[in-house]
């Protein structure tokens, strides 16, 4: 096994070490997994070099390949949506919208396998190709309709969706297993809420859970209605 540098030798890692310990465990997340993955994986190299300066800091940051356009949520708002889906080894976990793959990559570190879904075919290559380059063997990016999940891969123990959503269609949420659990934001009486679904045989029960802040999904937003 090669050697850690020591981080008076790595700044980067310096700089990973004090987003952990000044912004992800005062925000409350307790997961010592889940901080340690946060803590080893290169958050700076799934953004543009324009922004790798500030990849640690507490805010979202654009993601882009191609022509497409993502954007990564914050590093708190993610560890504690990660911290609410409860992660387990042996999970298969369907991440939604996690641009070139950064979310993938820190879930992937936690689970079985992760599949990552995007709209768009350059994200997924750059994905790819990320991951091959920092290690991450378990996780794979498809192509589809964001709101429409991965059902020919189905069923999942957890869904991760990277944004904030109008509504949880329920076909998505019939690829969860039973006891399987969907975490998201949505806008609950005026303010976001990270929100988590879990699956009761052919029930769904829906928790609110604490506030937080995502950008929003356009594809979860319902068809307009024509009247005549």
């Amino acid at each position: 096994m090669k050697a850690m540098p020591h981080l008076e030798d790595d700044p980067v890692g310096q700089t990973r070490l004090n987003m952990v310990e000044g912004q992800l465990k005062p925000g409350g997340v307790r997961d010592y997994a889940l901080t340690k993955m946060i803590g080893t994986v290169s958050r700076e190299a799934f953004v543009g070099s324009d922004v790798r300066a500030v990849a640690y800091a507490d805010r979202e940051l654009p993601s882009q390949a191609g022509d497409a356009r993502r954007v990564l949520l914050s590093p708190l708002a993610f560890a504690r949506l990660a911290e609410l889906a409860e992660l387990r080894a042996d999970d298969v976990v369907l991440d939604i919208a996690g641009g070139s793959g950064y979310s993938a990559a820190v879930i992937a570190g936690l689970v079985n396998t992760v599949i990552a879904l995007e709209d768009n075919e350059a994200f997924c290559e750059k994905a790819g190709t990320i991951w091959q380059e920092i290690g991450v063997d378990n996780a794979v990016a498809v192509q589809g309709l964001l709101a429409e999940g991965q059902a020919k891969q189905a069923p999942f123990n957890v869904i991760f969706i990277n944004g904030r959503v109008a509504d949880v269609p329920r076909d998505l949420l019939g690829q969860l297993v039973d006891a399987g659990r969907l975490v998201c934001v949505q806008e609950v009486d005026g303010a976001q809420k990270a929100t988590i679904y879990t699956r009761i045989g052919d029930s769904f029960a829906r928790r609110v859970a604490f506030d937080i802040r995502a950008p929003e999904l356009e594809s979860f937003k319902p068809a307009p209605k024509f009247e005549f």
